[in-house]
């Protein structure tokens, strides 16, 4: 049976060697308390700890699914000031920042894919966590989706669902994340029928 996650039973990661230890544990963690009223304490302790990283692209990605998971505006505008004081400014969003103008498209394109690649990692081990049993079909669903609302919409889901058809069910009016745009891998818009619809996962 899947459990059920809240601030009551996610442990708050308030220091830096605990969030080093491990970076994504630490964001889900974080994601889990984004409405506490210390969040910025919680926040500065995973952009320490995120400085750390010597890997500047796996930090500008890991940095960009943080803003993307935070809750409220408030947390956002946190995270985005730590970004500019411990990081180099950029414009923008954190990982937008990364991809500055001028950037060839080549380049631009492989970090598109390089988010999502990240967001479904991220989705996936919430989901293994949760206790959902991640067949090797649902994981190939996952990880070639490199649509990031649809993967946005799916990992928000996953936070609170219980059940895997609640994950990858149609889109509904009080779904955070807009559907995207019809695809094989996508979910149809209620009331829409989708030029090629896959099988549901069960």
């Amino acid at each position: 049976m899947p459990h059920v996650l809240g601030p009551a039973n996610v442990p708050r990661v308030s220091r830096i060697q605990d969030a080093s230890t491990d970076l994504d544990f630490a964001a889900f963690c974080l994601w889990i308390h984004t409405n506490d009223p210390d969040i910025g304490g919680i926040l500065t302790v995973m952009g320490e700890a995120l400085a750390q990283n010597s890997d500047r692209e796996a930090r500008d990605d890991l940095a960009g699914l943080i803003e993307d998971g935070l809750g409220s505006e408030h947390a956002r505008k946190i995270w985005r000031n730590l970004m500019e004081t411990l990081f180099t400014p950029r414009r923008g969003t954190i990982v937008g920042d990364a991809r500055l103008a001028g950037q060839e498209e080549g380049r631009e394109e492989g970090r598109e894919e390089g988010r999502a690649a990240g967001k479904a990692e991220q989705l996936l081990r919430l989901m293994e966590r949760r206790g959902f049993p991640v067949t090797e079909e649902i994981r190939q669903r996952v990880i070639t989706c490199t649509d990031m609302p649809l993967l946005d919409l799916w990992f928000d889901r996953a936070i609170d669902a219980t059940t895997l058809d609640e994950i990858f069910a149609r889109h509904s009016a009080t779904d955070r994340v807009p559907a995207p745009a019809q695809s094989p891998d996508h979910t149809a818009v209620p009331g829409q029928e989708s030029r090629n619809p896959g099988p549901s996962v069960t």
